[in-house]
């Protein structure tokens, strides 16, 4: 069963005027941090270093019934740094895959993430995987290591929002051998970095002023949402007052349906901030939220709640306009409800669901 988006109830009592008489408490959603992912009842910790996992044949990460790899060189070529040695699937990474980043954008330049360079063991028992470059990307990972032997397969087949896999009931009664250990992975980024998604979008506009006026009229932007019951979509206004680097954001409920973004209604649903900041050496604007907006209407997703905020990000370099994408802040978590495996737990779930 999917694990709910954390939810606080506060209760507004109004009073009608002029008779002081209660209407009834209106129920205000507040929505909190991400839920950490809790393990599958019966799964037994297990205590070790997180960088021992990619050691000899690393670990597995399953995209359908195609796998994903990563693992590290036997020694250290430069001092402590681990050579690393990953295979994708459809270009999405084997422990990081839970976050739709194509690009980082350092300096104006779009920068693939591809393939992590090293990977360095932290004395606090998670590691380092690091992008090296001029400006090098570094995300450190904690592994929850558990051993899942003899235990039902499928319910370790789950994406990265918690909900079982289409693969899940193909795995049938089958169940781990001895030996298979399974991993929940935590990541955090070192720095505040931009990013952009797999499949970038253009709002129109060549900067990050230009976007802000395009959008502070009567032209609303509508933002990425994710299509559920419940969903509440919103078109947004920025308020600007002369030159200002930071103002508020209004927003509005979405027209859905349609080719050019417009509201239903003059009605304020909520209002937010908005803020042009320089990060990396590029130029973004960075929006937020109160707490009673659902990040999942704004396009942030439930395991990045925590660390991403939406930015509108301003390349200088390569395919010009600002575009949607992301702001990661640093220290913050990433987390990730998908298990990772062992190479006997992998070979187990291959066998099961007859991967490849």
């Amino acid at each position: 069963m999917a694990v709910p988006a954390p939810r606080i109830l506060a209760l507004a009592l109004a009073i009608a005027a002029p008779i002081a008489f209660a209407q009834q408490p209106a129920e205000v959603v507040v929505y909190g941090p991400a839920v950490k992912p809790v393990p599958v009842p019966g799964a037994k910790p297990i205590a070790m270093p997180s960088f021992e996992a990619l050691k000899g044949d690393g670990i597995y990460h399953f995209h359908g019934a195609r796998m994903a790899n990563i693992r590290v060189a036997a020694t250290p070529s430069d001092g402590n740094r681990y050579a690393v040695t990953e295979t994708l699937v459809d270009e999405t990474p084997a422990l990081n895959g839970g976050i739709d980043v194509a690009h980082a954008v350092l300096n104006g330049e779009r920068r693939a993430l591809g393939h992590p360079n090293f990977a360095i063991p932290a004395p606090d028992g998670t590691f380092y995987i690091v992008y090296a470059g001029q400006a090098p990307l570094r995300m450190a990972i904690n592994l929850q290591a558990f051993d899942v032997s003899e235990m039902p397969i499928s319910l370790f087949l789950r994406t990265q929002d918690n909900y079982p896999k289409q693969e899940a009931t193909r795995a049938g009664n089958a169940r781990f051998p001895k030996g298979a250990v399974a991993y929940l992975a935590t990541a955090r980024f070192f720095d505040d970095v931009l990013m952009l998604p797999r499949r970038e979008s253009f709002t129109g506009a060549t900067n990050t002023a230009q976007f802000v006026g395009n959008f502070s009229k009567q032209i609303p932007y509508c933002l990425a949402y994710e299509d559920r019951q419940g969903a509440k979509p919103y078109a947004m206004l920025f308020r600007t007052t002369g030159n200002a680097k930071k103002g508020e954001v209004a927003l509005y409920p979405a027209k859905t349906g349609t080719l050019f973004c417009d509201r239903t209604a003059e009605q304020v649903l909520a209002r937010g901030e908005w803020e042009e900041r320089t990060v990396g050496g590029t130029k973004a604007v960075v929006l937020s939220f109160p707490a009673q907006v659902d990040p999942l209407d704004t396009g942030v997703s439930n395991v990045e709640r925590e660390s991403a905020r939406i930015a509108f990000i301003e390349p200088t370099k390569g395919l010009p306009g600002v575009r949607p994408g992301k702001l990661y802040q640093a220290g913050a978590s990433v987390y990730d409800y998908q298990y990772r495996f062992n190479k006997v737990a992998a070979d187990a779930v291959r066998e099961a669901i007859g991967g490849h």
